[in-house]
């Protein structure tokens, strides 16, 4: 239990974590989507635990273009730009069709830069974050995502980060409670 409170270290990734991974109700997902992307989590942590020391592993996965790729990270990050086919599958999508699948090392959830990927990029549907706990985190957006509000509910709240009135985590969970009012749903399971 004390390892599990340590939400800046690395938590080395078990078989526990790996059969804990839930299958969780994406909005506007089928059932048979919603499964796809909990096998990804899976793999994906399987993937970290036994080829990268426990590390971040990014899934780039493409419904539309039945692709997907995976890049293998350090402890604190990873670049799709790093792998020549999860950067074609990306750079070759039209809006709202990447779904970015990734894990954390800690157990932390969204990081300031996932979402700032999120709202940058026309093209990424959905990004998840799965700790290496088996914990799952999923941001997505909708039909009704409006790229304008949303970007002024995430300036609002990275203004109060950038004047040092909250940390890193409480800008995340800030953002996380009033995202649905530009068009995202988060979900976790």
């Amino acid at each position: 239990m004390e390892q599990a409170k340590k939400r800046d270290r690395k938590i080395m990734i078990t078989d526990v974590a790996l059969n804990k991974v839930p299958l969780v109700q994406v909005p506007e997902f089928t059932q048979v989507e919603c499964e796809t992307v909990a096998a990804e989590h899976r793999t994906l942590l399987r993937v970290a635990k036994e080829k990268n020391h426990s590390n971040e592993v990014l899934s780039v996965v493409s419904f539309k273009q039945v692709r997907r790729a995976m890049v293998l990270g350090d402890e604190f990050s990873v670049d799709l730009r790093k792998s020549p086919e999860a950067y074609g599958i990306f750079a070759s999508a039209e809006p709202q069709e990447i779904l970015l699948l990734h894990n954390h090392p800690s157990t932390n959830n969204f990081s300031l830069p996932d979402i700032v990927t999120l709202l940058r990029y026309a093209q990424v549907k959905m990004m998840s974050v799965v700790t290496n706990q088996g914990d799952v985190h999923i941001l997505c957006k909708t039909v009704s995502f409006e790229y304008d509000t949303a970007k002024e509910i995430f300036n609002a709240v990275y203004c109060r980060y950038q004047g040092g009135e909250i940390g890193h985590h409480a800008t995340v969970r800030r953002f996380l409670k009033e995202c649905s009012k530009g068009g995202f749903a988060y979900v976790e399971g």
